[in-house]
């Protein structure tokens, strides 16, 4: 008999964590039902320049299949801190528009104080049956320097330690679209003769190189080189893979595909740092 109100006790103990856990599991259902995940996609670079009154992004927020919303808001945080709503959202899909000056103005950020290390960090709060949830709808916008032409060219330094070259080259802005750059003698430090007008397009809101072209930068490397080890090795070139624009120091990554007739000799990167003047 002195066993039974343990016994109880334990019982009593069970129901109370199996009612708990039951209301924990009902109160999580019910926060499924409420929590949406919207989806971002920026219709523009996610990037501010220095220039902070020319700067905007644009992105539009959408709710998956099935799910429904009865509003929401944008929230900005700068550098992590000063969370704040800039933004409501009246309906699903929206397209939101912000500008640099006026999210700023909105946060009490002084201007002057912004720097290229600083980040602004969007997210998209839903608000359904009067409960407000924050989204994994995230998206960082980068601080970089505005465009100057004349840091795009000029004398520049090449390095690719991959494929073991290095040297000097001149970039030059094209006349007529100064977002594209000529790069006009790539073939020196192959120590070729060169064929193709090779250039870069610089994407101007992301800093992107944007073309993917090939250029030919000799026709037959035997007559060039003069071994004939290298015998039909003809149309040697390179193809840009990818590469971006440092608007800050002007620096030039690209990486190149580097292939002839015979085949490709591989993928590598080559770094050009602007020589100063």
């Amino acid at each position: 008999m002195k066993k039974y109100p343990a016994i109880i006790a334990a019982l009593a103990v069970a129901l109370g964590v199996f009612m708990a856990c039951e209301d924990t599991n009902e109160n999580l259902v019910k926060q499924r039902g409420s929590y949406i995940v919207p989806i971002m996609e920026f219709t523009s670079a996610p990037v501010f320049t220095t220039d902070l009154p020319a700067s905007s992004v644009d992105f539009t927020v959408t709710l998956s299949d099935g799910d429904a919303a009865d509003g929401g808001s944008i929230e900005v945080a700068y550098n992590g801190k000063n969370n704040t709503i800039v933004q409501e959202i009246q309906s699903f899909p929206a397209t939101v528009h912000l500008a640099a000056t006026d999210i700023i103005a909105k946060m009490g950020i002084n201007a002057d104080n912004i720097k290229t290390s600083d980040i602004f960090t969007v997210s998209v709060l839903t608000n359904k049956d009067g409960v407000t949830t924050r989204s994994t709808a995230a998206a960082n916008i980068k601080i970089v320097c505005a465009f100057d032409t004349k840091l795009t060219q000029g004398i520049y330094h090449c390095v690719s330690e991959g494929w073991e070259v290095e040297g000097d080259v001149l970039f030059e802005a094209d006349p007529d679209d100064p977002y594209k750059i000529h790069l006009t003698n790539l073939h020196d430090l192959d120590g070729v003769s060169g064929v193709d007008d090779v250039f870069v397009k610089i994407d101007p809101s992301s800093y992107e190189i944007t073309n993917r072209d090939a250029f030919v930068l000799s026709p037959d490397l035997e007559a060039d080189w003069g071994v004939s080890d290298y015998a039909g090795y003809t149309n040697y070139s390179y193809k840009i893979v990818k590469g971006t624009y440092n608007s800050c120091d002007g620096t030039y990554n690209i990486t190149f595909s580097i292939f002839c007739s015979k085949g490709s000799f591989g993928n590598y990167e080559f770094v050009f740092t602007r020589s100063e003047e």
